[in-house]
């Protein structure tokens, strides 16, 4: 590969701005639009702004990103454009098969993308607290360092399940100086209701978004920041397509299909997000490649949910967003491992879908670790579980192009590490699930 390294984007892709579809605005538990000022209660101003798509956020299709958010991205981007030439030869595959790495930062996941301006948006405010929830850790990891390089105190509600069984993340939120808090907890009332009817509940990311909802709106210097579930988050993850577009077009690499995994899906909407308008637009300067959305088929939001107005949070806190969604009651079964647990997806990806410019697949565990454990030993690298259902995507298309005799030029994003995260690899190695 060449040594070229492309330049860190300065300016955000401001994907609403782009596309022919109206991207659906929050609402309140009424159903009516929600104002700035209801907003902000919930996210810093800016935040609250960019949900609702008010200034430049509605017309331009470039945001600026501030020098002081540039300042802390320069600690781990641009990040690797790397080809995958082990697994091309563990597959006998004839095609390329490249990887964009998100897992090269301090946290080792995507997360930082947003959750260095999400800090500094809070700091410039004058807010002394950022509260979230996170399951496996990444999110929580991301903000707890953010924070901590903004003079921000930050409380996380993790999953319990994750709590429990994934504590080096845990370790890794407190060695930022985060408070974690296993959720469901007692230290809301509806963590409280629900540990009152099973004192051993699992939580879920919807219990946890909740749980963090009370709190932060108990605390006036405080507010809720969010890893997915929301347009800033989005907006922020754009930093990966630009430099992605970048390293192909030194490597003069014109790929035929896009894979990402999907949690809530700012990860993979930022590593497409180039090719979105290029795709709506019938460019016929690049190829239009496919760009594919990998689930989990424990979590089957995409390929089974509905698209409708729904709450982020189990108790109905949030404001609603149109999404693809399971149910905020959802909670994944007890075996789940893999990450990518989330009722909903967030609403851009969500429309991207609904109007066929994304697809959207569905990954089973097994698939999923059986393709990370491959990667790890074609690759040197353990994927995390979440970058592995991309990973067994990858594997099946090349698996569909050898039936068919054909091949592509596919590049995957990887969305994060599975160093601090091995519980999941660690079950599918002793029970094979």
């Amino acid at each position: 590969m060449s040594k070229a390294k492309p330049t860190i984007p300065d300016h955000w892709l401001n994907l609403a701005a782009q596309i022919p579809y109206e991207l659906p605005l929050p609402h309140d538990a009424n159903g009516r639009l929600e104002t700035r000022e209801s907003l902000a209660r919930v996210y810093s101003e800016e935040c609250a702004r960019i949900e609702l798509l008010e200034g430049s956020y509605r017309s331009d299709p470039f945001i600026p990103i501030p020098g002081a958010v540039l300042d802390e991205y320069r600690k781990y981007r641009p990040t690797p454009f790397c080809r995958a030439y082990g697994l091309e030869r563990r597959l006998n595959y004839a095609g390329q098969i490249y990887f964009k790495r998100e897992d090269t930062n301090p946290t080792g996941s995507h997360k930082p993308n947003t959750a260095i301006p999400q800090a500094y948006y809070a700091q410039c405010q004058g807010l002394r607290e950022l509260v979230t929830d996170t399951g496996a850790g990444q999110w929580g990891a991301a903000l707890a360092w953010a924070c901590h390089t903004q003079g921000l105190a930050c409380t996380v509600f993790m999953t319990r399940n994750s709590f429990l069984t994934k504590p080096y993340r845990r370790y890794l939120m407190e060695m930022s100086g985060a408070r974690v808090i296993a959720s469901p907890s007692d230290s809301t009332a509806h963590g409280r209701a629900l540990l009152e009817n099973d004192a051993a509940h699992r939580g879920s990311l919807g219990i946890g978004m909740g749980e963090a909802m009370e709190y932060a709106c108990a605390r006036p210097d405080a507010r809720l920041a969010l890893g997915c579930m929301s347009y800033y988050a989005a907006l922020h993850q754009t930093v990966i397509g630009q430099e992605l577009m970048q390293q192909l077009e030194q490597e003069s690499v014109e790929p035929d299909i896009l894979i990402g995994c999907v949690g809530g899906g700012t990860n993979f909407v930022g590593f497409v997000a180039l090719f979105v308008p290029q795709t709506l637009n019938g460019s016929v300067e690049h190829r239009r490649p496919r760009l594919i959305a990998v689930e989990s088929a424990n979590v089957p939001v995409l390929t089974q949910g509905e698209y409708e107005y729904e709450h982020a949070d189990a108790f109905a806190l949030t404001p609603q967003v149109k999404m693809y969604t399971l149910g905020r009651d959802f909670v994944p079964p007890e075996i789940h491992a893999g990450g990518l647990r989330y009722h909903g997806k967030t609403p851009i990806l969500s429309l991207l879908v609904h109007h066929g410019v994304i697809e959207a697949v569905a990954v089973s565990e097994k698939e999923a670790f059986h393709a990370g454990r491959m990667f790890l030993e074609c690759e040197g690298i353990l994927p995390a579980p979440e970058s592995s259902h991309a990973i067994a995507q990858v594997i099946t298309q090349v698996e569909t192009e050898k039936q068919n005799g054909t091949t592509s030029t596919i590049v995957f994003c990887l969305s994060g590490t599975g160093y601090l995260d091995l519980e999941g690899y660690a079950r599918f190695l002793r029970f094979g699930h």
